[in-house]
């Protein structure tokens, strides 16, 4: 039986169980400190920009597999 975390509206998965807001709630903490840090340390906006869009991508693709995988 496939557990459903996710459920697709348009173009945004929205949890629907536990699992989904755990898996969301992670990428969000993973990505507050990285901006954090990323901002205390960078020169530019374009620096920092840079910087975020390597992280913020990944942790974006890797959300929405595991979204995608688990949704109706």
């Amino acid at each position: 039986m496939k557990q459903i975390w996710f459920k697709k509206t348009g173009w945004v998965y929205i949890p629907v169980h536990v699992m989904g807001l755990v898996i969301t709630l992670l990428a969000i903490i993973f990505m507050v400190p990285v901006c954090m840090a990323v901002v205390r340390n960078g020169h530019s906006v374009t620096d920092d920009l840079y910087e975020i869009f390597v992280y913020g991508t990944c942790t974006a693709f890797w959300w929405k597999w595991v979204a995608e995988k688990t949704s109706v």
